[in-house]
């Protein structure tokens, strides 16, 4: 391999892994939301859709506002005292009725319940709303309330973007993003999350987004957050539910092994990628108990290059880089 090539694979390598202790840590991780819904215009509050597999943004046909409310637990998964550098809000959108229009991302202003009401068929008219459910007029079923009809949102928003055919689409990375992903971690009572509001200037508007419950795990919605580590002299280390090492060695010729820890039992995968994400091979894939844990990956017979690993539960994805040379 030619030897600017190795040294161009080698700073991929430092920018997206645990680097030594002598610098700032780069990471970034993968976080399911923890809790979405739609907000159905009601003036009573009677409908809700904690369980469902969708959240709409957007007006239907009859002129009726849909409007979309998701969050993540950032401070259960991001180690305190880290650096937020940059965040991007993933959605797949999967059904609409309308062609390309704007949704607005705004944070959200008042805490907000998940309950247990599940909407059928397509979803798009909701669900009885149920004990603790979020709603157009309750922030919690049937005694809390929003201060306003709709939900309690920042305006001006945090971004916007224009949403047209089925597919992914994402949010970010913006300073207002940032910020207010800095701030949750900080001060996890003030996260309220996101509220994603579509076109409500016209009829037709309705964009439907899959949810945490979706069927299709790949669909579900995902914030991305990378943020730095303060140096071992900064700063002493802080605990983490999940922790993924750098493999060792890196570079390496035949084997490597990759190390992690579990803060608790949970079903965990490791799996290996290549850079155009197809997958390699699954190194673990069940019930771990808590502790140390370590895995071998033999790429004797692969190519040199890049290659990508990644730890997953249910709710958490870390990713690490390694470099195989000859």
């Amino acid at each position: 391999m030619p030897l600017h090539y190795k040294l161009s694979l080698l700073s991929t390598v430092l920018l997206f892994c645990t680097a030594a202790p002598a610098w700032s840590q780069v990471n970034f991780l993968d976080i399911i939301s923890s809790k979405d819904n739609t907000l159905y215009a009601d003036a009573a509050g009677a409908k809700s859709n904690a369980k469902g597999q969708y959240m709409f943004a957007g007006m239907t046909n009859n002129g009726a506002e849909r409007r979309a409310i998701l969050a993540f637990d950032v401070a259960a998964v991001v180690p305190a005292g880290a650096t937020i550098d940059s965040v991007r809000l993933t959605l797949h959108m999967s059904k609409t009725i309308a062609g390309t229009t704007p949704v607005f991302l705004h944070r959200v202003l008042a805490d907000w319940g998940d309950g247990t009401s599940q909407a059928s068929d397509e979803e798009g008219t909701g669900a009885q709303s149920q004990t603790d459910d979020v709603t157009w007029v309750h922030t919690f079923w049937f005694n809390e309330m929003w201060q306003n009809n709709g939900g309690d949102f920042q305006s001006p928003g945090d971004d916007t973007l224009d949403v047209g055919n089925v597919g992914f689409y994402t949010w970010g990375s913006t300073p207002e993003m940032v910020e207010i992903v800095q701030q949750w971690l900080d001060d996890p009572t003030t996260n309220y999350g996101w509220l994603l509001r579509g076109d409500e200037s016209s009829t037709a508007t309705t964009k439907r987004f899959d949810t945490r419950e979706n069927s299709n795990e790949a669909n579900r919605p995902r914030l991305r957050v990378y943020y730095a580590l303060p140096t071992a002299t900064e700063a002493e280390e802080v605990p983490s539910p999940l922790h993924l090492a750098q493999n060792y060695p890196n570079p390496f010729r035949q084997t490597t092994t990759i190390r992690y820890e579990l803060a608790q039992p949970q079903p965990v995968t490791l799996t290996v990628y290549d850079v155009r994400g197809r997958l390699i091979t699954t190194l673990v894939d069940g019930l771990q108990e808590t502790g140390l844990h370590e895995a071998t990956f033999d790429a004797t017979t692969l190519p040199t290059g890049l290659y990508l690993y990644r730890l997953s539960t249910s709710s958490v994805h870390l990713h690490r880089a390694m470099l195989l040379t000859r």
